[in-house]
């Protein structure tokens, strides 16, 4: 099988944009998860942290507030709602 220039630059797309798709299929997985079972802090912990790695901070938050409304004690909980607060340029002090 012979690779022209034009296979080579379509292999490395489709490879680029691989990482994109397992994100997004992960997000769909958490999220419908949480459908099933709302109250499973791990899975929204998890959720919480990928909205994070995505730049998601505002969607972020909402869900580490949820944790903190079941757990307020919640270290992740906590750290991630102070990192979202921060990116965002929220007090840390404030509810929402």
């Amino acid at each position: 099988m012979t690779i022209k220039h034009g296979d080579a630059l379509d292999s490395r797309l489709r490879a680029s944009r691989q990482p994109a798709i397992d994100w997004f299929e992960h997000l769909q997985r958490l999220s419908d998860a949480l459908v099933l079972c709302p109250t499973d802090l791990a899975t929204r912990c998890e959720l919480a942290a990928l909205l994070e790695q995505l730049d998601q901070h505002e969607e972020a938050l909402v869900n580490w507030n949820r944790v903190l409304t079941s757990d307020p004690n919640n270290l992740p909980a906590r750290e991630g709602s102070a990192r979202c607060r921060r990116r965002m340029g929220r007090s840390l002090q404030s509810p929402s």
